[in-house]
């Protein structure tokens, strides 16, 4: 079979569903795409499908045909554009949300923040990231956010799966699935990209009153306090933090502490705002901004972002404009803990001092307590035990600084060697010489078993291009 065969069976079976290269609609759906290497990318085809069923006609379609394709949900994946590949864009006809009592039915298409739109008029929530922008990709592979030390990951609130596998099955999953597809439910919590095209899931929710938040601008020399602080608080708060520099600042760079509590209870605050206090106290310099408010999680709340001098807010993370000039992101997620040291915390401001562009930055998200009620094996998702997610962002807009800022970042992760314990499967992209590291890191002891299911579920590697 050939690439042709391939795409004049979808254009014959599709219709207008299927966009070819130099159409609006296969342009449209590039510029939503937000990873900037991705964007770069031209995928052999996009499809728009309306239901299921479409998907199913793809995968059919290239599972006879020895075809490839991607699925791009919220599109912030790295993962969702492959220049061999057919890009199901999932987002045009599927991203809808609707609240089932206290449960939300999401498309594969709908991002985190449509779902918690949906959620407002209720008060209740689901634990996502700490942007809207995500799709499906992050729900199903982990999604850490200011909530994951209470209710935990957004993957652990999945009720029901519904996806398309590569042969063009369509299967609904959930705890009730026996045999294979039981297989499946446990694959798809930690690693659904690999395995299918999920075009609907069913999420539980919490009540959710407005969240505390109290926000530190420091001198780095706080960092190994933040480090004794952090995981000695109550589950309902979490302690982030960003290693980066401010925007329009003075070329040194800063420690932001972001504690947010998601209890009500004034006692709990009181603890929230003297955790951050004795950060503060830490350093031998005066903090440089510190505020405080409270608001609706996720949008009602401050971006998880070094503000600028005098407390001027970061611009709220949003997709470019088409056309507009996106830079280049080389981005590592590692899951560390439980505990981080002094001489760690001196490592990794040596190795922000010496960032090769001030858009570099190292984050803390907050994890541990009910991150860890889970098994490592109950799901595909690896890493339980971690006190932190610590996402490693180099970012350049000069392409001259691309190499720099590959070595940064490998290099930055070597000082935290010693406490990783797991990598972020969001960030592993392939045809990098750590790929499979890690991917090892990212699934652990469950990666053997995941290599079986795929080799059973996709045998003619119409999902090849996604990294397990």
């Amino acid at each position: 079979m050939t690439t042709n065969e391939y795409l004049g069976r979808l254009a014959s079976m599709l219709g207008d569903a299927f966009n070819p290269p130099g159409s609006p609609g296969y342009r449209s759906s590039l510029d939503g795409v937000f990873f900037p290497d991705a964007s770069r990318r031209s995928p052999l085809a996009v499809v728009h499908p309306r239901t299921a069923l479409d998907v199913a006609a793809v995968m059919r379609i290239a599972a006879e045909t020895g075809g490839l394709a991607t699925s791009r949900g919220g599109g912030l994946s790295s993962n969702c554009v492959d220049e061999r590949a057919v890009m199901v864009d999932l987002s045009v006809h599927l991203g809808s949300a609707a609240v089932e009592g206290d449960y939300v039915r999401l498309g594969g298409g709908a991002t985190v923040g449509t779902a918690l739109a949906a959620l407002a008029p209720t008060g209740r929530v689901i634990p996502v990231g700490i942007v809207g922008l995500a799709g499906m990709g992050l729900v199903t592979r982990g999604g850490v956010g200011y909530l994951t030390r209470d209710v935990g990951l957004a993957l652990d609130h999945l009720v029901e799966v519904e996806m398309v596998l590569p042969a063009g099955e369509v299967v609904t999953l959930s705890d009730r699935s026996t045999g294979r597809e039981a297989d499946l439910w446990w694959a798809v919590r930690g690693a659904a990209p690999a395995f299918g095209i999920v075009t609907s899931v069913l999420m539980r929710t919490h009540d959710q009153g407005p969240v505390f938040v109290d926000r530190l601008v420091t001198s780095t020399d706080a960092l190994a306090t933040y480090f004794q602080i952090a995981p000695t608080l109550p589950r309902h708060t979490t302690m982030g933090a960003v290693l980066g520099y401010e925007p329009g600042g003075s070329g040194e760079p800063v420690l932001l502490v972001y504690t947010a509590c998601r209890s009500q209870d004034s006692a709990a605050i009181e603890v929230a705002r003297a955790a951050t206090s004795a950060v503060a106290d830490a350093s031998d310099t005066a903090p440089r901004f510190r505020a405080e408010t409270a608001g609706r999680y996720l949008d009602g709340l401050p971006e998880f972002a070094i503000p600028g001098p005098g407390g001027q807010e970061p611009e709220p993370i949003g997709l470019p404009q088409p056309g507009a000039d996106r830079g280049w992101f080389y981005g590592k997620s590692v899951f560390v803990g439980p505990t981080l040291s002094s001489p760690v915390a001196a490592g990794l401001v040596e190795r922000i001092r010496n960032a090769p562009t001030p858009a570099c930055r190292i984050d803390f998200q907050h994890t541990g307590g009910a991150l860890a009620d889970v098994a490592d094996a109950e799901t595909a998702f690896w890493g339980r035990g971690a006190e932190w997610n610590i996402p490693l962002n180099a970012i350049w807009t000069d392409g001259a600084d691309g190499d720099a800022c590959y070595d940064w970042a490998r290099h930055t992760l070597r000082v935290l060697d010693d406490d990783t314990i797991g990598v972020y499967s969001v960030e592993v992209r392939p045809g990098f010489d750590e790929t499979d590291r890690e991917i090892e890191l990212a699934y652990g002891a469950n990666l053997a078993r995941l290599h079986a299911l795929r080799s059973d579920v996709d045998p003619t590697g119409v999902l090849a291009t996604y990294p397990l």
